[in-house]
């Protein structure tokens, strides 16, 4: 047990001093401390692809680059920055396999922001009676005809909800250009709002591959007769399927420290029916 506790502070100091050395050529020590936690951390899961991808764009080269300082961080280590080393330095072993994965000189693997392998899990809190009750909601991101993008619900997780109405399928919309803005995770989603308040289009914002669901029909009766009112979402989590053999998911963590923001909070290496399984599991809302 001692020497499990003596490695864990050994992979947590190293971490610590490599934060340390990322961005000490940018930052110096006699700078504002809240402008050292804003670089360090990941402000919104866009920052994390940019990261993750190294993209030339990314807020940290802006960093850099502001500073006129020459931007020479490998991959590698921007993508281990982006783990929560809180509950994940357990994972050294793992973590260093998934790394070395997805940085590989012949075929580096990147995140893409529109494709069909993540997935944004949202806690929802709506006003069901004279209380209030939580529903899970998965969304994705899809292209639209004009080469745009949205956010669609794809599932609807089980609840205590019985809607009053159930109907064989959704209505179609009137007006099929009103979408659910792609970039609503960086506000929240506070524009489901607007559109659970769109009864004539509500079923635009779903998902048709999947609207015979059991749980996505309740939800959508439920919501097309005010059954419940969406207040707020309470919590955010993004699931990842990458490459056909990793899985991890991504969690907001707001703390004082360096590590913190949109960081790696779960990871695991699987095989490819695996892989289906927990995909089947997601779009089914278990």
């Amino acid at each position: 047990m001692a020497k499990t506790h003596v490695i864990k502070f050994f992979i947590f100091i190293s971490f610590s001093f490599f934060h340390h050395r990322l961005f000490s050529q940018v930052i110096s020590n006699n700078d504002n401390a809240q402008e050292k936690h804003f670089v360090y951390e990941v402000k919104e899961i866009d920052e994390f692809f940019e990261r993750f991808n190294d993209e030339k764009g990314s807020f940290i080269r802006g960093v850099y680059k502001a500073h006129h300082v020459k931007f020479n961080i490998p991959r590698r280590l921007l993508i281990r920055s982006l783990f929560n080393f809180e509950n994940m330095a357990k994972d050294s072993v793992m973590i260093n396999q998934f790394v070395s994965d997805v940085t590989k000189n012949k075929k580096p693997i990147y995140l893409n922001y529109y494709g069909d392998d993540w997935y944004a899990e949202l806690t929802c809190k709506f006003k069901f009676k004279a209380s209030s009750i939580e529903i899970p909601v998965i969304m994705k991101i899809e292209m639209t005809q004009n080469k745009g993008s949205k956010w669609m619900i794809v599932a609807v997780g089980s609840s205590a909800l019985k809607s009053k109405i159930v109907v064989t399928e959704m209505t179609q919309s009137k007006i099929k250009t009103n979408i659910i803005s792609p970039t609503s995770n960086g506000t929240n989603f506070v524009s489901l709002k607007r559109a659970f308040d769109d009864k004539e289009n509500l079923s635009d914002y779903f998902e048709s591959a999947y609207v015979y669901d059991s749980n996505m029909l309740e939800f959508y009766n439920a919501i097309l007769n005010s059954d419940i009112d969406f207040l707020d979402v309470i919590k955010i989590k993004y699931h990842f399927l990458l490459a056909g053999r990793w899985i991890f998911t991504v969690e907001d963590f707001i703390r004082e420290e360096l590590n913190s923001g949109w960081l790696i909070n779960h990871m695991e290496k699987v095989s490819s029916v695996e892989m289906a399984n927990y995909r089947s599991k997601l779009l089914s809302g278990n």
